[in-house]
């Protein structure tokens, strides 16, 4: 695997999915999250809190920029492969867990 995937930092979009930036860090000064609600449906409507410090940094840099920018939509991919979609959902740092891509290489 080579390109940008093999790229630690973030890869930003714009809303037209534009690459501008990649291999990113994003900084700021915002607040901490330290709960998080992993979605147990596809809609969101049910939740489990969970504490944000049982994850790496790429996660809770992921919650710190949804909490930072309601609007923002970010994927988060593990190095195990799991991949995660991160957004604020009715005002709560919420989750959703996808499949590994792994499973995709068949």
């Amino acid at each position: 695997m080579g390109g940008r995937s093999s790229v630690d930092g973030a890869i930003v979009l714009t809303k037209r999915y534009e690459i501008l930036g990649f291999d990113a860090e994003i900084l700021g000064n915002h607040d901490h999250v330290l709960t998080v609600a992993r979605a147990l449906d596809a809609e969101g409507e049910y939740t489990e809190l969970e504490r944000s410090e049982d994850v790496g940094t790429r996660h809770r840099s992921a919650y710190c920029l949804c909490q930072a920018l309601p609007g923002a939509d970010v994927i988060v991919v593990s190095q195990d492969g799991t991949v995660w979609l991160v957004k604020r959902r009715k005002g709560v740092v919420t989750y959703w867990e996808q499949v590994a891509t792994s499973v995709l290489d068949m």
